[in-house]
């Protein structure tokens, strides 16, 4: 019906509210009218007809596009974050639920102890499972974030080893800072990614984790990880050997460097991961 032409319809009401919309494009008609259009029109006057089906197609046309045009992304607003570790987690569920519809509680999942949630020098990296390299970059994006990935119409994030999500989600715990860890930056302390995986007892934050780290740490600081160093993912690896790193410029750039490549500002971020509860 709203397709049918207003005289077939035979409603007094919608004829007269044809003619006064009618009447309204006449001085606008007037307005953009150039004398060529005039004279061409008093010398054609079935031209009419036509004249004024491809006005009101104009308008049909534009009233589809604002109807197909999709509904905004909010990015949520999480710069009011508290301090403590608890809050933090309160805001990556936040952002969860942001880039997947799904609705989590950190700590129903994860067994943290009252210290590690009440601390504010700690910060999460969340991966749930199935989560990719690439969902971590697509989550960035989402949030407006510009992301250099070396080599992304060849594979990108995905050529590393542990590219792949887990079968079971896993969080892990590393220090809130922009810098890489203190201990593994400078001349005395620089290592290579072949001696950082040789360091005993230490966990080294990953390609996934220190992208989803570095997220949360903007969404909720207005800063970006190693602005002004470079962080190694010892464990992440390509076929050749080379080994992924991330950093922070004028955009997150993601793109790998040789394994017993050695320098002050090159250094890693070491994690610990929480255990899941127990399922009752």
């Amino acid at each position: 019906m709203n397709s049918a032409p207003l005289l077939q319809t035979q409603n007094p009401e919608l004829i007269h509210r044809g003619y006064n919309i009618a009447l309204k494009l006449v001085p606008n008609l007037v307005k953009e009218m150039t004398v060529g259009q005039l004279e061409y029109l008093e010398a054609n006057p079935p031209e009419l007809a036509n004249a004024a089906r491809r006005a009101l197609l104009i308008a049909q046309e534009a009233q589809v596009v604002e109807i197909q045009q999709e509904p905004s992304i909010v990015i949520p607003n999480l710069r009011q974050t508290g301090s403590t570790l608890a809050d933090w987690l309160k805001a990556r569920e936040t952002l969860h639920h942001f880039f997947t519809g799904e609705t989590i509680i950190l700590q129903d999942v994860f067994d943290f102890t009252k210290e590690e949630l009440a601390s504010t020098t700690l910060m999460p990296a969340f991966r749930p499972a199935h989560a990719t390299n690439l969902k971590a970059v697509e989550w960035k994006r989402k949030m407006g974030v510009q992301v250099f990935v070396e080599d992304e119409n060849k594979g990108g994030v995905m050529r590393y080893k542990n590219c792949e999500g887990p079968k079971v989600p896993e969080l892990y715990l590393l220090n809130r800072s922009v810098r890489s860890d203190e201990d593994t930056l400078g001349e005395d302390n620089k290592k290579s990614p072949d001696r950082l995986i040789q360091v005993p007892n230490k966990l080294w934050v990953g390609l996934y984790g220190w992208c989803d780290a570095d997220t949360l740490h903007f969404a909720i600081t207005g800063e970006h990880l190693d602005p002004e160093t470079v962080c190694w993912f010892p464990e992440d690896r390509l076929p050749g050997g080379g080994v992924a790193v991330g950093r922070w410029s004028d955009r997150v750039g993601l793109d790998w460097d040789r394994r017993g490549y050695c320098l002050p500002y090159y250094g890693a971020r070491s994690a610990k991961k929480v255990p899941l509860k127990p399922q009752t």
